[in-house]
C-alpha cells in the first residue's frame, strides 16, 4: 500500500491528481492547486475584475451623460458619433471581461491601456471639436468653459483608474500623467493647426488660469499616483497577512473546537499542503496550547503510511500556533457514507484493515488515540492508489503509562466522541488502553456496515450509559446480507469488557483478513468507485465538515 496524504477531524477532504485521478480540480505537478498561489495570477485574476468594474462605472457614467445630452436635445452628429464610439468600447470591454476568456497579464494589460486610452481620446476629440467650435464663434468664455470641462472629464478618468486598476507608482505614473497632460494637449494641437484660436485662448485664460490649470492637473495627477501606490502597499499588506511563516495561505479548509485548517502551499518548495492554525480565542489557554502540542508531538513520532504525516511546527510573529501536515485528495469514511450510503462488507474490510496498521504503531509506541470515529478515517487517493486509509486527529492522544488515571479531563468531561467511544472511556475504570482503540474500531465499522452508530440517543448522556450498559443490536437485523463473519468481529470489537475484545490491531486485523470477503475490493476497484463519483469531493473541499450522523444522534458527536 503506498503513501497517501489526508487531514485532521477540522481537515475536511481534498482533491487529487489531475489526469491519473477522477476528481476534478486536483493536483497536478504541473500547475498548482491553490488559487491564487502565484502572485502574477493572484494580480492577472484581481486585474481582470478590476477592469470589468471601471468598465462598468464607465459605461454608466457615459449612458447618463447621453441621456442627458438627449434630454437637452444637444447632441449633434459628430458627437453622436463619439458618443456611440466610446460606448460600444465600454460595452464591449465589459462583455469580453465577462465571458470565457482567460487572457494572460500582458493581455489585461493591452485591454487595461486600451480602454483608458480610448476614454481618454474620446475626451480630447471632444475637447477639440468644443474649442473649434467657441473659437470660430469668437466666444472666450464658452471657449474657456470647454478647457475646465476637459480638465474635470480627465480628473476623473484618472481617479477612476487610481481607484480601480492594481498598479506599483510607476506604472501608474506611466498611465496617469500622458492623460493629465491630454487637456493641455488639446488647445496646443488646436493652436498649430488652427492659429488663429490663440487669439482665442489668450483672452479666455490669462496666465493665472492657466498655472491653475496645470497645478490642477498636476495635484489630480500626483493624487491618483500616490493614490494607487496606496492601495497596492494595502494589497502587499494582505498577501503578507496570509503568509505564514514560509507557507502561503489559501482558502480554509474547515474549523474544529480547537483551531481552523487552510490550503497552503510552501512559498520555496511549492507544495502543497494543509496548515492547522490554533483559533486565537484559545491561543492563551494553557491547556489548549499543551493538547495542541501533544497532537503535533505524538503524530510526529509516528511514520506509517496510513497515519496522516506532519511536515512542520511552528510559531508565528502574532504568537499563533500552527502545524504544516501533508494535503490529501479523498473524503472522510463520514463522509462517503453519509453520501452515499452505508459501505460493502469488502471495502470496509479493505479500510480497517489498514487503519490498524496505522494503530500498531501508535500502540507500540505507547500511543492510544482515544478518538477513533470515521471523520478521523480519511480515504485517500496516493501514488495513484485509492482508498487509502489515513488516521487524522492525535489530539486526544494519551500515553500507555502504568498507574495513570482514566480519560476524563480536569473539568470531568470525557475525552473522546460520544457515539464511539469504549466504555471505560466513560465510567473510568479500567484506564483506557489500546483496547478502547479496538472497541472504537467496532464503532467505526458498524457505522460504515449500517449507517448508523451502536448506540443512538437525545443526549450525549443516554448515549454514553448505552455503551456501558446496553447490549449491541446485531448488524445482521438491520442490514441481512451483512456477513455473520464480519458481524461477529464487529460484535467481539464492541464487548463491554476490554478483555473481551482482540487484544490489539494485529489480531483485528487478523481477524478481518479471515473474513470470506477480505480479498472483494482493491485499490482498483476502488479507483473505479472515485471514477464513478467524481462529484463525491465537492461537498466537503470547502465547507466545514458535516455531523456524522443525522439528528439526533448528531447533537450528541462531539
Amino acid at each position: 500500500m503506498p503513501d497517501p496524504q489526508s487531514s485532521t477531524q477540522d481537515h475536511p477532504s481534498q482533491k487529487a491528481p489531475a489526469e491519473a485521478s477522477p476528481y476534478r480540480d486536483s493536483f497536478d505537478p504541473g500547475r498548482r492547486v491553490i488559487a491564487g498561489p502565484s502572485e502574477v495570477d493572484e494580480l492577472r485574476h484581481l486585474l481582470q475584475e478590476r477592469l470589468r468594474a471601471a468598465s462598468v462605472v464607465l459605461a454608466v457614467g457615459f449612458g447618463q451623460f447621453v441621456l442627458r445630452a438627449m434630454f437637452l436635445n444637444r447632441l449633434e452628429s459628430l458627437n453622436v458619433l463619439f458618443y456611440g464610439l466610446i460606448l460600444g468600447l465600454l460595452l464591449l470591454s465589459l462583455a469580453l471581461l465577462s465571458s470565457s476568456w482567460r487572457p494572460t497579464l500582458r493581455e489585461l494589460r493591452i485591454h487595461e491601456v486600451s480602454l483608458f486610452a480610448g476614454v481618454t481620446l474620446f475626451f480630447m476629440a471632444s475637447q477639440y471639436i468644443r474649442l473649434y467650435r467657441w473659437t470660430q464663434a469668437d466666444n472666450p468664455m464658452l471657449y474657456l468653459a470647454a478647457v475646465k470641462s476637459g480638465i474635470i472629464c480627465t480628473f476623473l478618468t484618472i481617479l477612476t483608474y487610481a481607484i480601480f486598476i492594481p498598479n506599483q507608482w510607476r506604472r501608474a505614473a506611466a498611465v496617469i500623467v500622458p492623460m493629465a497632460l491630454a487637456p493641455a494637449t488639446v488647445p496646443w494641437m488646436l493652436g498649430l493647426l488652427h492659429p488663429e484660436s490663440q487669439s482665442v485662448a489668450d483672452r479666455a485664460a490669462d496666465v493665472g488660469q492657466a498655472t491653475e490649470h496645470g497645478l490642477f492637473l498636476l495635484l489630480g495627477a500626483f493624487a491618483a499616483i500616490y493614490g494607487a501606490h496606496t492601495i497596492h502597499s494595502l494589497r502587499d499588506e494582505a498577501r503578507e497577512a496570509r503568509l505564514l511563516n514560509q507557507y502561503r495561505l489559501g482558502r480554509q479548509l474547515g474549523s474544529g473546537g480547537m483551531g481552523e485548517v487552510y490550503l497552503a502551499e510552501h512559498k520555496l518548495l511549492k507544495r502543497p499542503c494543509a496548515i492547522k492554525l490554533l483559533r486565537s480565542d484559545r491561543s492563551d489557554d494553557p491547556r489548549t496550547l499543551a493538547r495542541f502540542e501533544r497532537e503535533v508531538r505524538a503524530t510526529a513520532r509516528l511514520s506509517h503510511w496510513n497515519t496522516i504525516l506532519i511536515f512542520d511546527y511552528g510559531r508565528h510573529a502574532d504568537g499563533s500556533f500552527y502545524y504544516a501536515m501533508e494535503y490529501l485528495p479523498g473524503l472522510g469514511l463520514d463522509a462517503i457514507v453519509r453520501n452515499h450510503g452505508p459501505m460493502p462488507a469488502a471495502r470496509v474490510i479493505y479500510l480497517l484493515r489498514q487503519a490498524c496498521d496505522a494503530l500498531h504503531e501508535a500502540h507500540e509506541a505507547g500511543l492510544v488515540h482515544r478518538d477513533i470515529k470515521p471523520a478521523n478515517l480519511f480515504a485517500a487517493e496516493r501514488g495513484g492508489h485509492f482508498d487509502v486509509t489515513k488516521v487524522l486527529d492525535f489530539g486526544l492522544v494519551k500515553t500507555l503509562q502504568a498507574g495513570e488515571g482514566p480519560a476524563v479531563s480536569r473539568d470531568d468531561t470525557v475525552a473522546g466522541s460520544p457515539l464511539y467511544l469504549a466504555p471505560e472511556q466513560v465510567i473510568a475504570h479500567p484506564p483506557p488502553d489500546r483496547r478502547a482503540d479496538i472497541y472504537s474500531m467496532g464503532a467505526v465499522a458498524y457505522y460504515l456496515l449500517t449507517g448508523r452508530p451502536p448506540f443512538l440517543g437525545e443526549t450525549v448522556m443516554e448515549v454514553m450509559i448505552a455503551h456501558t450498559r446496553d447490549p449491541v443490536e446485531p448488524l445482521s437485523r438491520i442490514d441481512p446480507t451483512i456477513p455473520p463473519d464480519l458481524e461477529a468481529v464487529v460484535l467481539q470489537c464492541l464487548a463491554k469488557r476490554p478483555e473481551d475484545r482482540f487484544p490489539d490491531a494485529p489480531s483485528l486485523a487478523s481477524a478481518l483478513s479471515a473474513c470470506r470477503d477480505a480479498d472483494g475490493w482493491s485499490s482498483e476497484i476502488a479507483a473505479a468507485w472515485w471514477r464513478d463519483h467524481p462529484e463525491s469531493t465537492s461537498t466537503s473541499i470547502d465547507s466545514p465538515e458535516a455531523a456524522e450522523v443525522p439528528p439526533p444522534v448528531g447533537a450528541v458527536s462531539t
